[in-house]
């Protein structure tokens, strides 16, 4: 897909169509339970209690549509992650315990998770009932463990929440053909500091000299600011909306966005090019597109306050139910149990997710400017072409990309310098995988691969890893820093990407002994999937 052809409207409306990818599932459960905490405690604000202990509704105030907002604010809080960190992906991937992460997104993640789960104990009505009492008792404030505790958990909660874990290295070891370098690991330093400065708050503010008066001033500092976030659900001044646009952010860092050929196409765009003047709007656009689903969310949730009011009785109960699933959210996203679940849907439904996204391409472009679809006439050379392809299917599979094709031949060199022929490897069956030094989920895949590629080599087995039109620097350090051992086949014109009809990555060919492809996959595999396809084609 050439990015030129691609348009601010068609970005918009493939994002559309993407929420319907099973990639995006995570990522909507998450979202109704914030909107329907928020919506719980904005009816639950609106009722008092009257003569008599009856239940009194106060007016709703003027703006009608505050859950849609709030549920706007959300949508530009993912649409900023989706497109920074879209184009600054290579940046932040860094490798760390022998795994590639994400720098940026696990440390919003860990640090958001925790925020979520505050914010659905809030919902649930249990920090409320916690601060009451101890503000009644200040006995336990008095307690200098109090303190203590709370300085350790302060301090791991800073050094966990950059880094992973409670034990830190300040630097780590990068692998290069130059050999083993040595570097600072940033995370680890902004978390140690980050920490030093938290316990030097608790000391100087006199959290061990006068905890009584110290922490009693952090419990109603905090109540003001939950009981402001709640009144303000009931006017029209300052809704609270930064912080729905942070809640996207913290939920967009737990959940892979899906890769389609639009997506794919203007990651690879940006990548090869730096052009993020062109690249940025199309991703904006994508990701706006692929709100408006949200947007419609919100706009049922609001229309559902009447119902909530007259449930009024069961309010407590729907707080509770609403809080404690948002609790649960926030330990998914704290754990990278939602992100996990993301890449697995990503890796096994990614077909679906490009057919769909194909089709509505091909739909808008094979109608521009009002023109129906062509009408096929019969023609001499339509009829010779089709008897040609009749007899080639006679003879065998045709050459092409789809699966029962047989897959284009190409010749070209590893980055060791040795030749390369796919049709020399006819006898075996070959993984053709096609992959970026900037794509992240290539890298979590390429383990995978080593290891599959370890154990059946000797088998009738090989991977060919086809590069993105990178220079052979970069695919030798990616290759120093992954330890692979499988041959990686060098692409710098971007030839066999477009041989290939490649436009996302990672995008995966098996082919059988005969060249024949088998399977396909764009997005990456996981291992029990690539363990699977690999017996099969051997056993056949």
């Amino acid at each position: 897909m050439n990015v030129d052809n691609i348009s601010f409207g068609l970005a918009f409306i493939v994002g559309i169509i993407s929420f319907l990818s099973p990639c995006v599932l995570p990522l909507v459960p998450a979202y109704i339970g914030y909107l329907g905490g928020r919506l719980t405690s904005k009816v639950s604000s609106q009722v008092s209690v009257g003569a008599g202990g009856q239940a009194v509704l106060q007016p709703a105030g003027r703006n009608r549509f505050t859950i849609v907002a709030h549920g706007l604010f959300f949508v530009l809080g993912f649409t900023f992650v989706f497109v920074t960190i879209g184009l600054l992906s290579t940046a932040f991937v860094q490798q760390v315990g022998g795994r590639n992460i994400n720098l940026v997104t696990d440390i919003i993640g860990r640090l958001g998770g925790v925020l979520i789960i505050f914010f659905g104990l809030h919902f649930m009505g249990v920090l409320p009932t916690l601060f009451n009492r101890l503000l009644s008792d200040k006995s336990t404030l008095a307690n200098p463990l109090v303190s203590i505790v709370m300085a350790l958990v302060g301090a791991a909660f800073f050094l966990w929440g950059f880094t992973g874990g409670l034990l830190p290295s300040i630097y780590s070891q990068l692998q290069t053909t130059a050999g083993t370098v040595t570097q600072l690991n940033w995370p680890s330093v902004i978390g140690l500091v980050l920490a030093v400065i938290y316990l030097l708050w608790l000391f100087l503010g006199g959290a061990f000299t006068n905890p009584v008066r110290f922490w009693s001033g952090i419990i109603v500092s905090l109540q003001n600011g939950f009981y402001a976030d709640t009144r303000r659900q009931m006017t029209t001044r300052g809704e609270g909306y930064a912080g729905s646009a942070i809640m996207g952010v913290i939920f967009s860092a737990g959940w892979t966005p899906c890769i389609g050929p639009l997506y794919g196409a203007v990651l690879t765009y940006s990548a090869n090019t730096g052009d993020v003047a062109r690249a940025a709007p199309l991703l904006a656009a994508y990701s706006l597109g692929l709100g408006v689903p949200f947007l419609l969310t919100a706009l049922l949730l609001d229309n559902a306050q009447g119902i909530l009011r007259r449930l009024q009785r069961h309010m407590g109960t729907i707080k509770l139910v609403s809080g404690a699933f948002l609790v649960l959210i926030g330990f998914l996203v704290a754990s990278g149990q939602l992100q996990s679940l993301s890449v697995y849907l990503n890796g096994q439904y990614s077909e679906f997710s490009i057919n769909l996204e194909e089709q509505v391409v091909g739909s808008i472009s094979g109608n521009t400017l009002g023109q129906g679809a062509p009408t096929a006439v019969p023609t001499a050379a339509g009829m010779l072409e089709s008897i040609s392809g009749a007899a080639a299917a006679a003879s065998g599979p045709v050459t092409g990309t789809d699966i029962g094709d047989a897959a284009p031949n190409f010749e070209s060199v590893t980055d060791t310098g040795e030749a390369i022929k796919l049709a020399d490897l006819r006898g075996q069956v070959v993984v053709l995988n096609f992959w970026a030094t900037w794509c992240a989920p290539c890298k979590v895949e390429m383990p995978e691969f080593e290891e599959a590629y370890e154990t059946n080599s000797d088998k009738g087995f090989t991977v060919l890893a086809v590069n993105n039109s990178e220079t052979l620097e970069q695919v030798t350090t990616f290759r120093d820093q992954l330890k692979v051992t499988f041959p990686f086949v060098m692409d710098e014109q971007g030839d066999l990407q477009r041989l290939y009809g490649v436009v996302s990555y990672p995008s995966t060919y098996i082919l059988d002994k005969d060249g024949v492809i088998i399977y396909k996959q764009f997005g990456p595999m996981t291992a029990e999937k690539i363990d699977t396809m690999i017996a099969q084609a051997l056993a056949s």
